[in-house]
């Protein structure tokens, strides 16, 4: 064998509830050794449960895959997930090298030669917990290739990371690779992410669709063994192909034509006139006053200021490591400001304990994380009505059933979560936040594993749920929330 990674014909399917579910249908797949791959594809198109198979996590239920090379390097989506908390940066990137047999010594070694050739050796004595999101990704490419790796593999590495410092993420890992001889397959949503790729492949309902090379102007449709081609969603609504699609052969090609359809226009009063009344109403959900605090000797925020009015979406936009995660944990009542008042619903945090912060949160807050943890054996209306029971709200197949439909969850909602794609995961989470009525809803990065087309989605759940009056907030720097917001607020 010649390829870094070799697939043919891989099908993968998932038991669950009312029948199988088929991540993959017959998808084929080249990587040729030293070659950078992007991989891109909407949520559920298969991306997630391909990396799963060529880590050997996941059993193929058919097909033939071959990895080459005696290791594999794996950047995850979330860096914490990986870093060790009570370790070193340094020994953290030792850990492969040592758990793979080096002397714990020459481990260290070896690590220190790799973050110093990554210009990384500033941050060797500091603990994960200390770094910033694009400061912990970046040891996570080093702890990926330490072991000098044939293949690394790479799951949404920047999602959660503004535009600069996905770029410096990016050019890191291409550089990192190039310094091993390893190939690599990125798995994104970014069209950032092909400013590193030697070649881009789309994956739609299981299978290669498209590819194309940096430059190039136009994608290829991929034909596989079948015959089966997919049209490029853009481009089928661009054409308005909505209903069918009449082929004939022309010129020795195939000319495709689709039937025009109206697209409605869109509605709304605007943001400045939603955002005018919410303050007018002078109902402040939450406000922060003079917020400073410090973690691990580095001061996160300094003279923090904030006011939520209830019945308005408001985005918190800001660089990686600036401060936008702590802001919204100091709201929930997770981070206590070492200076400053907190507020929420009038109610002044800083005199409340632990269990009164917890009812406090029960009562009126909702808050979604960057990671989506949900109870895996629950299936995904279980995991909406559950949250609702526990907050002592009385069961309402109504609500639930509003939410999982604005959310696109409709097809899968009887599916186990275990069973779910990341951006799957992510708007189940959504749905739950928003499902139990919550005075105040705070989201980190919520569209930071979706398509675009998932994260208008959810952008209009969200400016949904404050046309009913709840306060909603968002830490994010996509664009596509930021438009949305009625009101953006920027940390430096």
């Amino acid at each position: 064998m010649t390829a870094a990674v070799d697939v043919r014909d891989l099908f993968c399917l998932y038991r669950g509830v009312g029948g199988d579910v088929a991540a993959l249908r017959g998808l084929s797949l080249l990587v040729e050794p030293g070659e950078r791959l992007v991989v891109h594809g909407p949520n559920g198109s298969g991306k997630t449960t391909l990396l799963r198979v060529l880590l050997g996590e996941q059993q193929p239920s058919a097909g033939v895959v071959h990895v080459r090379g005696a290791g594999l390097g794996y950047i995850e989506q979330h860096p914490a997930r990986i870093l060790r908390p009570e370790i070193t940066v340094l020994d953290n990137v030792a850990l492969q090298l040592w758990l793979g047999g080096s002397r714990r010594s020459a481990a260290r070694r070896q690590a220190g030669r790799v973050l110093d050739r990554l210009c990384l050796a500033d941050l060797s004595d500091r603990s994960p917990g200390t770094l910033s999101g694009g400061e912990a990704q970046r040891v996570g490419v080093a702890a990926a290739i330490a072991h000098e790796p044939a293949l690394v593999l790479a799951d949404e590495p920047t999602g959660a990371l503004d535009r600069e410092t996905a770029d410096a993420v990016y050019d890191l890992l291409a550089a990192a690779v190039a310094s091993t001889g390893a190939a690599l397959l990125l798995v994104s949503h970014d069209v950032g992410a092909g400013r590193i790729a030697d070649r881009v492949v789309r994956i739609r309902d299981g299978r290669v669709s498209e590819q194309w090379h940096p430059g190039q102007t136009d994608e290829t449709l991929v034909v596989d063994e079948r015959g089966w081609v997919r049209l490029p969603e853009p481009m089928r609504r661009a054409a308005g192909a909505l209903a069918g699609v009449v082929a004939s052969v022309q010129d020795r090609g195939i000319r495709l034509t689709g039937t025009a359809s109206a697209v409605p226009a869109a509605g709304g009063d605007g943001h400045r006139a939603r955002l005018a009344r919410a303050v007018a109403s002078d109902r402040m959900a939450a406000r922060a006053v003079d917020v400073r605090i410090a973690r691990g000797g580095r001061i996160v925020l300094d003279g923090f200021q904030l006011s939520v009015p209830a019945g308005a979406f408001t985005v918190l936009q800001g660089r990686s490591g600036s401060g936008k995660s702590t802001a919204l944990r100091s709201l929930a009542g997770l981070d206590r400001p070492d200076t400053g008042r907190v507020e929420v619903g009038g109610t002044d945090l800083a005199h409340l304990d632990r269990d009164a912060l917890a009812d406090l949160r029960r009562a009126g807050v909702a808050y979604m994380g960057q990671s989506a943890h949900l109870a895996e054996g629950l299936d995904v209306a279980e995991t909406v009505q559950v949250a609702r029971a526990i907050r002592g709200l009385p069961a309402d197949d109504t609500e639930v059933d509003h939410w999982l439909a604005a959310l696109d969850l409709d097809v899968v909602r009887g599916r186990p979560v275990r069973l779910l794609s990341g951006g799957e995961r992510q708007r189940v989470a959504m749905a739950r936040a928003l499902a139990v009525q919550a005075d105040l809803v705070l989201a980190d990065e919520p569209t930071a594993h979706l398509d675009e087309a998932h994260a208008e989605l959810l952008s209009a759940a969200l400016v949904a749920a404050a046309a009913r009056g709840t306060a909603v907030m968002a830490a994010s720097h996509d664009p596509v929330l930021i438009s949305a917001a009625d009101q953006v607020v920027t940390l430096s």
